[in-house]
């Protein structure tokens, strides 16, 4: 099944590294400000129907639907403070709750 995210989620493999690997990067208070950055995003322009996304190799942010995302992670729903991080180095995402 193709989504229709940019991000073609369904190249990409589910990791649990990729937030520890990005602190370890830049640091634990710049990673924390990219996640706070992801979130402001969504609270200005998001919706229920989008998550935000941090972008790994640029620290940049967007939004994507969040059934894309759903779909493919395979949760029944997703909760506020959730944000992807996405790495298109090695096609890989990591779903990450911010508390």
């Amino acid at each position: 099944m193709k989504n229709s995210s940019p991000f073609n989620l369904d190249e990409c493999s589910i990791s649990n590294d990729l937030w520890p690997d990005f602190i370890n990067k830049i640091g634990f208070i710049k990673a924390k400000s990219a996640v706070r950055q992801s979130l402001d995003l969504q609270r200005m322009q998001g919706s229920n129907l989008t998550i935000p996304v941090l972008i790994l190799e640029t620290c940049g942010t967007a939004l994507v639907n969040s059934n894309a995302v759903r779909t493919y992670i395979g949760l029944s729903s997703l909760e506020p403070g959730m944000i992807l991080i996405f790495s298109s180095k090695i096609k890989a995402i990591q779903l990450l709750i911010d508390n």
